[in-house]
């Protein structure tokens, strides 16, 4: 079967997506995708999870960000779907996997960390980077300098974009990075089959350096049965092209 004939199936399998926004942007970040979803005759979801977003309470651990996605999937009556997590919210769609598990079809990770079981997510960045994390004032949240993200995950960007990017991003709480999750029921999950997996690389994605810490290592966490796809773009693809990183997402989400 070709390429185009795959898409076109799984196309016709009306997925319904709830596409997971990454740390310090909102449900808007997925407005080009959805669209692009829709227009292939897909069900799309955006949530906004708490602790994001303009005036956002910064005083949040990652357990009530996890619960504001369980209670977005259960208030909409959302079943049999496809769980899309971008960047930080690979952690969100794991923890939502095991309090929901009959509602999620398959978890796609999207140039997403899988957190190792008793992890926070600072614990799997650089130490460079998680230096970061432990001299932030919890009260003002944390926002990542603009040159981090514009070197390593607007790198395939011009300035003017990135820019613009950035200046939609608010801070976030500091204990979305620094808890420590117990990711055991997940793990089993995936283990048995209970819960499938994707994982979806964008091929010029940067934001964690290649080697240690490159997305081969998040892959192998998913299972010997974790769906790998690759996508053009870097970190934002859902922001410079978006009209592939759907039709990969469709390609990550069908039967």
């Amino acid at each position: 079967m070709s390429t185009s004939q795959a898409s076109s199936e799984a196309s016709t399998q009306d997925i319904t997506f709830v596409l997971v926004h990454g740390a310090f942007q909102t449900g808007a970040t997925w407005d080009y995708v959805a669209s692009e979803l829709r227009g292939h005759g897909h069900s799309v979801h955006t949530p906004t999870l708490a602790g994001h977003g303009r005036g956002a309470a910064l005083d949040l651990t990652h357990a009530d960000g996890v619960a504001s996605l369980v209670g977005y999937l259960r208030d909409h009556s959302l079943s049999h779907i496809v769980l899309v997590g971008h960047s930080i919210a690979g952690s969100f769609i794991a923890k939502a996997a095991e309090q929901i598990p009959e509602r999620i079809k398959r978890v796609v990770f999207l140039s997403s960390i899988a957190v190792s079981n008793g992890n926070s997510l600072a614990d799997e960045f650089p130490p460079e980077t998680s230096a970061v994390f432990g001299i932030v004032d919890p009260a003002h949240g944390l926002l990542l300098p603009f040159d981090l993200i514009r070197e390593r995950a607007c790198n395939n960007m011009d300035l003017t974009d990135a820019e613009a990017l950035y200046a939609a991003m608010t801070p976030v709480p500091v204990a979305f990075f620094t808890d420590k999750l117990d990711l055991t029921s997940f793990y089993e999950m995936i283990g048995s089959g209970k819960v499938k997996a994707s994982y979806v690389n964008p091929v010029n994605d940067i934001a964690l350096p290649p080697g240690e810490y490159g997305w081969e290592k998040w892959a192998e966490r998913l299972g010997p049965l974790c769906r790998i796809l690759h996508t053009p773009g870097a970190h934002y693809s859902m922001t410079t092209h978006p009209a592939e990183l759907a039709e990969t997402l469709i390609q990550a989400g069908r039967d």
